[in-house]
């Protein structure tokens, strides 16, 4: 039996994905305001941590199936007739044959997967494989879709500029994280853009709340938080802490996180001679963060553009230490300077600076520091502009039915 109330399915590359927080955030706000929800994974989860708020997550989980056998993919049109998709595969076959054979694959079955379940609108994370399957899932069975667009999917040199313009075009509508991103797609795809609107990833704010930063000691304390990789920028953070340790300055860096750096990383500590006062952490769970945030002097985020073009388009960790109040430290990549404002809401640097980095380290931990005044403005720009209900509800009135395009 269909579900009574049209439905909104989510598309998304795998689920659930530890390191993705705000889209577990977006869907727990859109379920609070009324939606049904139900999630599609392109990919099974091989990561065995979990978040609490997963459990809190009413929609169901549907996997969808690829296969790389030549055989099955026959099973996959059979699937599709017994469906009643017949023409419709055919009609759009020029399109699923120019696509990537997974891709192709997994719109079909995902088309078949939406049959019987009433939705109405598909929206999907990040400008890639997953909206290229939802694109051509919408094709098949007419249902709209969305997506949002983030940064790896807009700035990576891997991004195929057409494609993304067809996806762009083809959407019901498409959103992105911030002004930055959405001044430079509009001025990339100027015919493609009209409807494409601000949507920012929002935070739980009752899940984060806000105290006023801690009286100083005599060593500061410092946490950096996000994947071992090159665009988190933590190459250059630990030249900053060795440059404060020779001027004397006591400090405990505590960087959390996994990536294939790791081991770069570990031994920059030792080469620098900062085994006294870094470590790196690992993995960390959702409530680790927040004690290791509580615990903290200063947050950095000292995001870089990757060589390969790639960037933080607004990293969540950084919005979370600016709600609970810890004084921030990050730096002029993509969206990030519309958060961090030098003397209001935290320090902004050059990116890739160490000297700029220690610099702003020692001026937020100086008698002189407003760290107070920085910490409550911080925590006001993300009230107002990061709360996840609000940033959902903006995302859901845009598939509201009455704005369907024919």
């Amino acid at each position: 039996m269909l579900p009574s109330d049209p439905g909104i399915g989510y598309v998304l590359k795998v689920y659930p994905r530890f390191s993705e927080t705000f889209i577990v955030s977006e869907i727990l706000a859109r379920e609070a305001a009324g939606d049904r929800i139900e999630i599609f994974s392109l990919r099974p989860p091989d990561d065995p941590r979990f978040h609490p708020e997963l459990a809190r997550v009413r929609a169901p989980v549907t996997y969808i199936g690829r296969s790389p056998k030549t055989s099955e993919v026959w099973d996959f049109f059979r699937a599709a007739g017994e469906a009643g998709l017949t023409d419709a595969v055919a009609r759009n076959f020029a399109e699923l044959a120019a696509a990537k054979p997974d891709d192709a694959v997994q719109a079909i079955n995902l088309a078949v997967a939406l049959q019987h379940r009433n939705i109405r609108h598909l929206h999907v994370h990040f400008a890639t494989g997953s909206t290229s399957v939802a694109r051509l899932a919408s094709a098949i069975t007419g249902i709209p879709y969305s997506f949002t667009a983030h940064a790896v999917d807009i700035f990576h040199e891997s991004v195929d500029n057409e494609e993304l313009r067809v996806k762009l075009e083809q959407a019901h509508h498409a959103v992105t994280i911030s002004r930055f991103n959405l001044r430079y797609l509009r001025r990339t795809f100027p015919t493609s853009t009209s409807r494409l609107h601000l949507v920012r990833n929002g935070l739980e704010l009752e899940r984060f709340p806000y105290r006023d930063p801690r009286p100083l000691g005599s060593t500061v304390r410092i946490a950096a938080v996000g994947r071992l990789v090159e665009k988190k920028g933590f190459q250059h953070l630990l030249p900053a802490a060795a440059l404060l340790v020779e001027q004397g300055f006591k400090l405990e860096l505590r960087i959390a996180g996994t990536g294939m750096l790791a081991e770069e990383l570990g031994s920059t500590i030792d080469r620098l001679g900062l085994d006294g006062h870094v470590r790196l952490l690992g993995a960390q769970t959702q409530d680790q963060i927040h004690e290791l945030l509580h615990t903290s002097d200063v947050f950095v985020a000292p995001c870089v553009v990757g060589a390969d073009g790639n960037a933080d388009g607004m990293p969540t960790v950084l919005l979370e230490a600016m709600a609970t109040g810890v004084p921030c430290i990050s730096t002029t990549v993509t969206g990030i300077p519309e958060v961090v404002k030098t003397g209001t809401t935290g320090i902004l640097v050059r990116p890739g600076n160490p000297g700029a980095l220690a610099r702003a380290i020692k001026a937020l931990a100086s008698p002189g520091a407003a760290r107070l005044a920085l910490a409550r403005n911080a925590r006001t720009l993300i009230e107002n502009d990061f709360d996840v209900h609000r940033q959902a509800e903006l995302l859901r009135s845009l598939s509201l039915p009455e704005r369907r395009v024919a």
